[in-house]
């Protein structure tokens, strides 16, 4: 199986180790924050709350990264509801959490591949969407 290729905003972050020639025509959504929707509850609104101003403020979320986010956010409070009924958690809900915490940036793996521009964290980081 082949490797998912990585996206170009992502080889900028991480100061693009190939060295090969970057997509300048890869599609990029506007970025910012997705609306959390308004059947989001429970544990899985809390981990919405909780990681989207962060991510956003990194500069990481574009206007279509809705659905891997109510993923993870749903993924987390099934997890949190499976552990306070007392119920043993399977391989796989973990492995879906793990996915998509990846994808997001929010394991300390995926984000050692990513490098803050220099300027500080205070900086405007939405110009690494921007070809």
């Amino acid at each position: 199986m082949a490797n998912r290729p990585t996206p170009t905003a992502l080889k900028k972050l991480a100061g693009n180790p190939g060295k090969r020639p970057l997509n300048s025509h890869e599609p990029m959504p506007k970025p910012g924050a997705p609306l959390c929707p308004d059947w989001m509850t429970g544990d899985a609104l809390v981990e919405w709350e909780r990681i989207v101003p962060e991510l956003d403020r990194l500069g990481v979320l574009t206007c279509v990264d809705s659905a891997v986010l109510e993923a993870h956010c749903l993924t987390y409070g099934e997890i949190v509801a499976t552990v306070r009924a007392g119920e043993p958690l399977k391989a796989a809900l973990l492995g879906q959490l793990r996915a998509y915490a990846s994808e997001l940036g929010l394991t300390p793996a995926a984000r050692a591949k990513l490098v803050i521009p220099k300027g500080g964290e205070d900086d405007e980081t939405a110009h690494f969407f921007q070809h």
